[in-house]
């Protein structure tokens, strides 16, 4: 029996660099289109790694915590059992792979012959081992913990790595905590000192926001039609192909709350979207039901985080 106490949510880095390939320049876009995808592909690889848990059959409780953040950390997954803790780091990549520990380098080579270096999953891992480490010690907890790399694609070649960590594919997840429970099949979490390491655990839970390394060029204002015009508001926002939506005004402050600000004033609003009247911006913001807080010029909306999904 298992409990997700916490589920994988779509990456802040996902959000974020989604909005600004909709907002930045054509030739600003490549590089984000780019790294876009990596985020993706690894987001991709995390839930596929999620649905074998699923599957596993044990015969105790345990609780999966995944993407667990706190401030500074973040681990891909980390599984809890009265037996040990489990911390994953996962790589969905593919080619040959192998580990130069004297330059803590991790490589892969594509099919191609291109070589291209990532950061070392294992000093991740051992990172975050120190850090769990650290919050058992705090609640007086002795348990064992593990760690692992979960490598995604079935193509990959694992070459040379560190001995020190266990690296396998996705599919050998059972079999290693199948091992784990042979090797510890004594309890060393009482009910009451596993419901204490859960909650703990949840108190100290804070998602990141995500904020870009490279230096952000200024953004596209307004509601971006499916053509990439942006619209014109009159009673409505209309573009230039004939299209009225609704849709581009949720998406655009979808994308005003990921990329500027979660709140929004009136002048706000009408320098983001265009719109010359103050009364119909006051009309739209109403209509559009968010909390507020402050008065009159000083009223500030609040764009929910689910604006877009609203829509």
């Amino acid at each position: 029996m298992f409990l997700t106490v916490i589920e994988r949510k779509l990456p802040a880095k996902i959000v974020v660099l989604d909005a600004l390939l909709r907002r930045v320049p054509l030739e600003k876009s490549e590089y984000i289109k780019n790294l876009l995808k990596r985020a993706e592909i690894g987001y991709l690889g995390e839930l596929k790694v999620d649905t074998i848990w699923k599957e596993l059959d044990l015969p105790m409780k345990f609780l999966l915590f995944h993407n667990y953040e706190i401030p500074h950390y973040q681990i891909d997954t980390l599984f809890v059992c009265p037996h040990f803790l489990l911390i994953l780091e996962i790589k969905n990549v593919a080619g040959y792979i192998w580990y130069e520990p004297e330059k803590h380098q991790f490589l892969r080579k594509r099919k191609s012959g291109e070589i291209e270096s990532f950061q070392s999953p294992f000093d991740q891992v051992k990172r975050n081992v120190e850090k769990i480490e650290r919050i058992i010690k705090y609640l007086g907890i002795n348990i064992p913990i593990h760690k692992a790399v979960v490598i995604v694609e079935p193509t990959t070649v694992i070459g040379n790595m560190d001995g020190e960590i266990s690296i396998f594919h996705a599919i050998g997840l059972r079999t290693e905590v199948k091992r784990l429970l042979l090797k510890y099949s004594k309890q060393n979490l009482g009910i009451v000192q596993f419901e204490t390491l859960k909650e703990h655990l949840l108190k100290l839970y804070q998602p990141s926001k995500y904020k870009p390394k490279f230096e952000i060029p200024p953004i596209r204002k307004g509601a971006i039609c499916n053509c990439g015009k942006v619209m014109a508001y009159k009673r409505g926002f209309t573009c230039i192909c004939g299209n009225k939506s609704k849709e581009a005004l949720y998406q655009g402050l979808h994308d005003y709350r990921v990329l500027i600000s979660e709140r929004i004033t009136n002048r706000e609003f009408r320098d983001f979207f265009f719109i010359e009247s103050h009364d119909a911006a006051n009309k739209i913001l109403k209509r559009l039901g968010f909390n507020s807080e402050g008065s009159n010029k000083n009223r500030k909306y609040l764009i929910p985080e689910d604006v877009w999904r609203i829509f």
